[in-house]
């Protein structure tokens, strides 16, 4: 069970699923309190959700310039080689159609770079991946696409 000492790192998912449920001008205090976990190192996402979110212009994207430097991550050499390393082996966990860059295997990456990579926190934390994808029995039996869930499994990441 995450506590005190976890840092979390969000999927474009949860962020817009949050926003539907929790509107930013009426849920004030929870958006503040997703602040104050950025401000305080405790909560981030990689720059490929922000690209995810500012394709639309509202609230949430509003919310997400306004937090980019506590909220979102630069890619680093380890991310990359990560990222490479998660398409290797998860290759249906992006559209090779899709035009745009596509968060997910960034999502992973970071989470394994805080981790286990160079750029972890000095303090140990429990890394921890938000996001809404879930694993239906119609998904399970397609194997259409692979979703973030089935990816941490794999890597033993919560």
């Amino acid at each position: 069970m995450p506590g005190d000492a976890t840092l979390y790192v969000v999927d474009t998912s949860s962020l817009i699923e949050m926003k539907w449920y929790y509107p930013i001008s009426i849920f004030e205090s929870l958006w503040m309190k997703c602040e104050t976990l950025m401000h305080n190192s405790r909560m981030c996402a990689p720059v490929a959700v922000f690209d995810e979110l500012n394709h639309k212009d509202d609230e949430l994207t509003a919310w997400a310039r306004g937090n980019y430097k506590y909220l979102f991550q630069e890619c680093t050499d380890f991310q990359v080689e990560m990222v490479h390393e998660i398409l290797s082996k998860f290759p249906k966990l992006i559209d090779p159609n899709r035009e745009t860059e596509q968060a997910d295997p960034f999502v992973v990456a970071l989470g394994l770079e805080r981790r286990d990579g160079p750029q972890k926190s000095l303090v140990p934390l429990e890394v921890v991946v938000v996001t809404q994808e879930r694993s239906t029995p119609e998904r399970r039996t397609a194997k259409k696409k692979v979703i973030i869930p089935e990816v941490c499994r794999h890597y033993n990441l919560p």
